[in-house]
């Protein structure tokens, strides 16, 4: 039998909760903290025991929608991949889980609780899931190993995405690291304004999303922020935002102006930043996602699952839905800013 302990946030034990070696950036103290202020949602903390003994905590947020009690570790929107556990041993997740999610839906009187983790055994949980009839799918995302000097990062590549790095380094751009601060904000988001527009798309989030990532992670060490300059008049073509802990890295965002690709900004910035965070310790580089752009950094494709416990059924088609009216909204906005 396991107990859980739930903790206030600004209560935790931050030394034992930061402890854990598979622990990544999304369940640190200072990336709760921005979902907090970001989502208006409340961190919710447990420590889990058996016979007295630590076993690990798990992570989440609360909130409510629609009159709804909602428990997610993360939830959409969140701009978060997995959450989860942090445990001494990622064996027993699905030993854990059963009763987690009793504690949870009783306990709590939860309406809907959605839990993702990358390291929990996808065969035990889809077992899990089928036996209580929850739902189970897998998330798509692409890494890569950074265990290696600049040449082995090289070699990895395909030949167009080292071209693309040479041909940066001959073109006189310069890149340099930038302030996590509200002017780096601001140009970030001038720039995705750019990038989305090429898809007849606005953003999916606004610019004070980017300014309270930011806020939170400014000083912490687990953010990087890189900036592209031209060579003629030194204006700013290119950022990006890069997050790093203990073994992990990923790749929130990068945006780049359209009338200066030919510098290759966007590749030199993400070679960059695998540099940068494997010098710290970093030996896995999750790109967060899976598009065919990102492939050619020498990446392979890993799912890791994701499951969803409602209280009602007819919770996940309507949360599906909510989801797909939301990126359709996105083509209505961008039509209506283009006729403006």
């Amino acid at each position: 039998m396991y107990s859980f302990q739930k903790i206030q946030f600004e209560k935790v034990d931050l030394k034992e909760f930061c402890s854990f070696p598979n622990k990544t950036v999304l369940t640190t103290p200072e990336w709760i903290s921005f979902i907090e202020e970001d989502s208006h949602a409340t961190p919710y903390i447990l420590r889990i025991t058996k016979a007295g003994h630590l076993v690990g905590y798990f992570s989440a947020l609360s909130t409510k929608k629609f009159g709804l009690s909602i428990i997610a570790s993360p939830f959409p929107g969140w701009s978060t991949q997995y959450m989860g556990f942090d445990v001494i041993d990622d064996s027993i997740k699905c030993k854990i889980l059963p009763e987690l999610v009793d504690f949870i839906m009783k306990g709590e009187k939860c309406d809907y609780l959605e839990i993702h983790d990358k390291d929990i055994d996808p065969v035990a949980l889809k077992e899990y899931a089928n036996q209580h009839k929850y739902t189970m799918k897998m998330c798509d995302t692409l890494e890569l190993s950074l265990n290696g000097d600049d040449a082995f990062l090289r070699k990895n590549m395909k030949v167009d995405c080292r071209n693309f790095i040479n041909q940066f380094e001959r073109r006189g751009a310069s890149i340099e690291q930038a302030e996590p601060n509200e002017v780096f904000a601001e140009e970030y988001y001038e720039q995705l304004i750019d990038v989305f527009a090429k898809q007849d798309l606005v953003p999916t989030y606004t610019v004070d999303k980017v300014k309270c990532l930011l806020k939170h992670l400014a000083g912490s060490g687990k953010v990087l922020c890189l900036r592209v300059r031209e060579p003629e008049e030194g204006k700013s073509i290119a950022t990006s935002i890069f997050l790093g802990f203990n073994k992990r890295m990923f790749f929130w965002g990068g945006a780049s102006l359209r009338p200066y690709q030919h510098y290759r900004p966007n590749e030199y910035m993400i070679f960059t930043a695998m540099k940068y965070w494997r010098d710290r310790g970093c030996t896995e580089f999750d790109m967060v996602g899976n598009r065919p752009y990102k492939k050619k950094f020498g990446a392979w494709e890993f799912q890791y699952p994701s499951i969803i416990i409602p209280k009602y059924r007819i919770l996940i088609p309507l949360k599906n839905l909510a989801a797909k009216l939301y990126y359709y909204s996105g083509k209505v906005l961008w039509r209506l800013h283009a006729n403006r």
